[in-house]
């Protein structure tokens, strides 16, 4: 709606759009009771017609508001609704003359549309004695447009809003526009891009497109009918009855209602470009509530910079010299509004300087507010135009449309009006500083500088060779020692290092009989729960106050406690953490129950979405229920974990003679025990441990196994492939990481080299091995592909497994690539404690050499051709592989039974068994 202060000031207001009743009458001067009446009626599709008679010339003005406009495009449609503007002037199913000669041939003037974000208008003014015409005219388009939209006519019009749009972007502040668009608003939001859109959407659009688009947001139900002139409201219902009530009312339109960006912190963004000048934009964000309060903001905007007077003017520009020109703006939308300052810097004006002048000139605003003569004058002014335009049966006409769609109330202007006229210095001043004093986003333009002379450029013919790598991992030394209650300390020193890194390993088995699987991972994630420190303050707030937090996990037959703290703090972090651990922890019911509702919501949420459910359910397929590596277990299905039970895990695994402390940074061994023996002081150990469950041999299938999930709807199908293998052999590990490489590295392994660097048919497709201490281990891939080449994929992966063991072994070429990746890179990830407290952790759980990470690459340098080859075959047997296929099965099942890979197991996502 255009605001009645635009009247008397360039204000940019957005208009927005709802709907009710209401029908006051229209008022011609100050003081005068109301004498000019406007009537409403609606008919039974729908459409809202309003009617303001004025007899002063045989003409009326007929305007059409849609409730659709920018906003409601989704997408990859950004544009449509400005495209479908240009196509409301087309030809219908009854009328193939373009809609502009007819309006002329009836003596129409001021015809015609825009598009805003919220609502798309069309208007013309015609004599009183063709006002027939102009109803079937308006009619027929709103009804049967889509009867007359040709593949012409679109391209034709797509062409000339492209053209619309390149004119447009020849001004650098189009460039400014929609920065501020994408920056102010998050990526979803409706009013995240311009009403024309992007070229790339309106290339895009089809006819089918804005046929759809015209069925799903034009209808008599979603518009509002104005007309103002020589028409009274029994005419006008009968003429309006006859022409439109035959026309379909059209769907509702669901939408977002209210959607303020909150901004919780001040942003400021630079973007150059082909500006003239620098120019400073603050932008606050306003949600719409009180319709009074932002009438007064309003208000406020003019009266800060609407003038010379005006006292952004005064002291930016007349008196400060820090800007050429200053604006305050309040652009109102249906899902928020924005309040924008903003101002053009002088030339050799800094933007630091501009900002303080700003910050001080706004300061003062918000103390002392507008002068009371100044708002006197912007009343009066406001008070003038709007009288001016009561003589004006069109513009009369605008402001009734605007007011319907914008606030249900057809006469909103003249509510407007009498705000503007109550409205006090004080209360002026107050709306403004409860806004200006929040955060904002503010978006400096700046010239782009000018380009120097360019120096001669290298030789770009043939990059240049990288020289000799420096592949050698550093080790630091390591000390050990095992304190009085069996806990082993294990201290790896790094000299000038400001972080020292904790690793809290506990020999526990995930597989522990009688714990329900995910027990000691459970026992782990709630130790912090309620528990007090030393100083009675709960341990995971005091351990924030000092920078630091706690991470756990539990696998491998190993749990573990991490965290790390300024070398400072390293003593106050552990006896922290001791607090954990020294004595049995709370578990409160409360954060017990909470993480079995937790568990159970997660099952959940894998039944109604399984895409990603793939690892899980091979591991379960392979391992079986209940072994502890198979992720999905369905006999511990509705299983809590108890108090009882984590408090028992606590006591008989969380000690410290099945525990070693791993420490990391520039520390000492002895500074290292001191402070493990304070830290730790009354932890005392137990008995043996429980015997842990074995695992699972490895069970080859003899032939392949396929399982299909359904997931219903899904574009994407996700596919994971796997085996078991030999148990982890220190000497053969290198051997198998370039196998495996070869074949499933993510980027440049054959799976995916096949189905997306070549096909296109996935994002990405890899995998590797899935490692463990003890017993058989896995070998799994996984990706998604399009839907639609499920079963060319399948087929695809399959005869990549079969190529690499059989027909197509790794060749040299491809050893030596993946060989050369891995030695030159490993040496880069050795630079943070984390890389040298996870190689600790992984050598002690594998029983190798703690410097273990430090032979890597003499290891991968001395792997051979048959030796990789020979892996192949091992690693990657065609005939055992397990699949798991999720998707919907609509799609997918025919494509699958098609291949005949093996009998088809239909499954659900938590691994349980379907018809």
């Amino acid at each position: 709606m255009k605001s009645i202060l635009a009247l008397t000031a360039a204000v940019l207001v957005v208009p927005p759009a709802s709907a009710q009743t209401k029908a006051p009458p229209v008022e011609s001067t100050h003081q005068a009771q109301p004498q000019r009446p406007y009537a409403r009626f609606t008919l039974p599709n729908g459409l809202t017609t309003i009617v303001h008679t004025d007899r002063t010339s045989p003409s009326v003005f007929v305007g059409l508001w849609y409730r659709t406009g920018s906003r409601d495009e989704p997408a990859g449609k950004t544009g449509f609704a400005h495209l479908f503007e240009h196509l409301m002037f087309q030809g219908t199913a009854h009328r193939k003359q373009e809609l502009g000669a007819a309006f002329r041939a009836i003596g129409a003037i001021g015809m015609n549309g825009v598009t805003r974000t919220d609502h798309t208008a069309y208007y013309e003014t015609v004599p009183t004695n063709a006002l027939d015409a102009a109803l079937w005219l308006e009619s027929d388009r709103m009804g049967y447009l889509d009867g007359g939209i040709t593949q012409a006519a679109l391209d034709e019009q797509r062409s000339i809003v492209l053209n619309e749009k390149r004119q447009g972007e020849l001004r650098p502040e189009e460039a400014a526009w929609r920065h501020f668009l994408s920056a102010f608003y998050p990526a979803d939001h409706p009013y995240a891009h311009p009403t024309i859109g992007s070229t790339a959407d309106i290339e895009a659009a089809s006819l089918d497109d804005v046929k759809s688009w015209f069925a799903s947001h034009y209808g008599a139900g979603n518009a509002v009918l104005v007309l103002s002139g020589d028409i009274d409201a029994d005419t006008a219902r009968e003429k309006v009855t006859r022409y439109f009530g035959g026309i379909r009312t059209g769907s509702p339109i669901s939408r977002p209602v209210q959607w303020a960006p909150p901004l919780t912190e001040t942003r400021r963004d630079r973007l150059y470009g082909a500006f003239p000048t620098m120019h400073l934009s603050r932008n606050w964000s306003i949600p719409n509530g009180d319709l009074r309060e932002r009438t007064l903001l309003l208000l406020a905007a003019r009266a800060m910079a609407g003038s010379m007077e005006s006292p952004l003017v005064r002291a930016l520009v007349t008196d400060g010299k820090v800007a050429t020109g200053v604006s305050a703006t309040l652009n109102e939308g249906e899902l928020g509004s924005v309040l924008q300052v903003s101002l053009d810097l002088r030339p050799g004006v800094s933007p630091e300087a501009a900002g303080q002048a700003l910050d001080a000139a706004l300061a003062d605003y918000r103390t002392h507010g507008p002068a009371a003569e100044r708002l006197a004058t912007i009343i009066a002014a406001t008070d003038t135009a709007v009288l001016r335009m009561l003589e004006n049966p069109a513009a009369i006409g605008n402001m009734l449309g605007d007011g319907e769609v914008s606030h249900a109330d057809p006469a909103y202007f003249l509510r407007q009006r009498e705000w503007i006229k109550a409205a006090t210095p004080e209360q002026v001043r107050a709306i403004g500083a409860k806004w200006l004093d929040l955060p904002y986003y503010e978006l400096l333009t700046l010239p782009t500088p000018a380009t120097p002379q360019a120096v001669p450029d290298v030789d770009r013919s043939r990059m240049p060779e990288p020289g000799p790598f420096k592949s050698t991992i550093v080790f630091p030394a390591i000390s050990e020692q095992t304190l009085p209650n069996g806990l082993k300390l294990v201290v790896a020193r790094r000299p000038g290092v400001g972080m020292v890194d904790f690793s809290l390993q506990f020999a526990s088995d995930p597989m522990a009989p009688g714990y329900p699987r995910g027990t000691g991972s459970r026992a782990l994630a709630l130790l912090a729960s309620g528990t007090p420190s030393r100083s009675g303050a709960p341990v995971s707030r005091s351990l924030a106050a000092i920078g630091t937090s706690l991470s756990a996990d539990s696998d491998d037959g190993r749990s573990a406690i991490r965290w790390g703290a300024a070398n400072v703090v390293a003593e106050e972090s552990l006896d922290l953490v001791g607090d954990l651990l020294r004595k049995p922890p709370p578990y409160p019911a409360v954060a017990v129950a909470e993480a079995n509702a937790a568990a159970r919501g997660g099952s959940e949420a894998a039944a109604r979405n399984p895409s990603g459910a793939g690892p899980a359910l091979l591991r379960r397929a392979i391992w079986g229920d209940p072994d502890g590596r198979a992720a999905a277990a369905p006999s511990q299905e509705g299983v809590a974990i108890t108090r009882e039970m984590l408090l028992d895990y606590h006591g008989t695994h969380l000690v410290p003679n099945r525990a070693t402390l791993f420490i990391v940074g520039d520390i000492t061994l002895e500074r290292a025990r001191a402070m493990a023996e304070h830290g730790f002081a009354g932890w005392r150990a137990t008995g043996p441990a429980p015997a842990s469950a074995s695992p699972a041999e490895a069970r080859v299938p003899a032939a392949p196994r396929l399982i299909l999930v359904d997931a219903p709807g899904a574009p994407q199908t996700s596919i994971t492939v796997g085996a078991p293998i030999a148990p982890f052999d220190r000497d053969q590990s290198a051997v198998e990481a370039l196998a495996t490489a070869t074949l499933a590295d993510i980027s440049s392994g054959r799976l995916n080299l096949n189905l997306r660097q070549d096909k296109g048919w996935s994002y990405g497709f890899g995998g590797g091995i899935d490692d463990s201490p003890a017993g058989p281990r896995l070998f799994l891939a996984s990706g998604s592909v399009q839907a639609d080449r499920t079963g060319a994929s399948l087929a695809e992966l399959r005869r990549e497994l079969n190529a690499i063991a059989t027909t197509r072994p790794i060749t040299q070429g491809e050893l030596d690539a993946h060989r050369d990746a891995m030695i030159r890179s490993t040496a880069q990830s050795f630079v943070r404690n984390e890389a040298f407290l996870g190689a600790l952790t992984t050598a002690d759980s594998y029983g190798l050499p703690w410097d273990r990470a430090a032979t890597t690459n003499h290891r991968l340098a001395a792997v051979t051709l048959p030796q990789v080859q020979a892996a192949s075959r091992a690693l990657f047997r065609p005939d055992g592989q397990t699949w798991i296929v999720i998707g919907d099965l609509k799609t997918i099942e025919p494509q699958v039974r098609a291949l005949g890979i093996a009998p088809i197991e239909m499954w659900d996502a938590l691994g349980r068994k379907r018809p």
